[in-house]
């Protein structure tokens, strides 16, 4: 018997590049998304160091320039976390994104997997039946001739 050969080969190696792809893909995203995780979690530490000075500041008693000063420092960093926080907003919606279609490749593979499982199981079946065959065959081959112990001679 011819041996086993998948139609859909080409296919299933492709299915699973890019599977592959998309993994790598989900990994890079998700490691953005603890990058911009870090960075509103520092950009959200400076500001209340920042609002902490201001309060002994003002506690101890300023001047308004300082006072205005420090009041305009809190605003870029104020700006710095809605901005960081809108990073991390984006970078969990892309690593969403990118989980769904590492999901939606996995199991486009796997169906493809099932289908050259049960394609190899019934190819091997086949080949069971086919060896089975001809081993009966050989053997019906095997009764049905005189063998060397068997006695074939006439009766004088």
């Amino acid at each position: 018997m011819k041996p086993f050969r998948f139609s859909l080969e080409l296919l299933r190696v492709l299915r699973k590049q890019k599977e592959r792809v998309a993994q790598q893909r989900y990994v890079g995203a998700l490691a953005a998304r603890n990058e911009a995780e870090l960075e509103l979690q520092n950009a959200a530490t400076e500001l209340a160091t920042l609002w902490n000075v201001l309060g002994q500041e003002l506690g101890q008693g300023l001047s308004a320039s300082r006072l205005a000063d420090l009041r305009a420092w809190c605003k870029v960093l104020e700006t710095r976390w809605n901005e960081r926080k809108v990073a991390v907003e984006t970078a969990r919606r892309t690593a969403e994104q990118a989980f769904q279609e590492m999901t939606l490749a996995a199991r486009d593979r796997e169906a493809l997997d099932r289908f050259y499982d049960k394609s190899r199981r019934a190819h091997d079946r086949e080949a069971l039946r086919e060896e089975q065959k001809i081993t009966d065959e050989l053997a019906v081959q095997l009764n049905t001739s005189p063998g060397p112990l068997q006695y074939s001679g006439e009766k004088n």
